[in-house]
């Protein structure tokens, strides 16, 4: 079954920004400006989500402490490896082999955007689902994208001149954490799926509506 990541709780003024107190949450998702600002915005709701991004990827909580000391905190582990390019070596084994080079460089590229230090330098969740698609197709058909100046993007498929359109995703910018389920049980099996596109099955993305 799903469960849930943690859960914020909120004071919001008409700004959607207030000074919140009795948080609840758990370390190893919290937006490290909260611990600065006591404020929490939808940039940290970003933070979270891409600890969680993680979390699917290489199949373990976001805090271990029977790891080694580096290794303990999931986000700072996972950037860490990526700086060095060895981020492969923390994936989860049964994605090993499955996962479309450029797919896995841009999810990471998602992940390191939301992990950002500073709110501001995090991108919006409707930024980031639409970068999740992206990811999604370069999964399922390695494709190279075609630049393109309207709100949908053009992908072309190589060898027979083939284009893919995908409209942009119309998405609300708001996004809570409320809504976070895992469904990663760290680890246990349930067989063999030789379909490549499984491999980030595992992200439940309600589109707002």
């Amino acid at each position: 079954m799903w469960k849930h990541v943690y859960q914020y709780t909120r004071i919001i003024d008409d700004c959607d920004l207030a000074r919140t107190t009795n948080i609840k949450g758990t370390f190893g998702y919290l937006d490290p400006e909260y611990l600065q600002t006591h404020i929490l915005t939808e940039k940290s709701d970003v933070y979270a989500f891409g600890v969680v991004l993680l979390e699917v990827l290489c199949a373990r909580p976001a805090l271990d402490r029977y790891l080694p000391h580096e290794e303990v905190n999931l986000a700072e582990w996972a950037m860490f490896c990526k700086s060095k390019g060895v981020i492969d070596e923390i994936l989860d084994p049964k994605l090993i082999g499955q996962i479309e080079p450029s797919s896995l460089r841009k999810f990471m590229e998602i992940v390191e955007k939301c992990l950002k230090e500073y709110g501001e330098e995090r991108p919006s969740m409707a930024d980031v689902i639409w970068d999740l698609e992206y990811v999604m197709q370069l999964q399922m058909t390695p494709i190279h994208r075609e630049p393109h100046e309207d709100s949908d993007a053009t992908f072309s498929a190589g060898g027979g001149g083939s284009s893919l359109v995908i409209p942009r995703l119309m998405v609300s910018d708001s996004f809570s954490t409320n809504s976070i389920v895992h469904k990663s049980s760290y680890g246990e099996g349930t067989g063999t799926d030789s379909s490549e596109t499984r491999v980030f099955s595992q992200l439940k993305i309600s589109e707002a509506r």
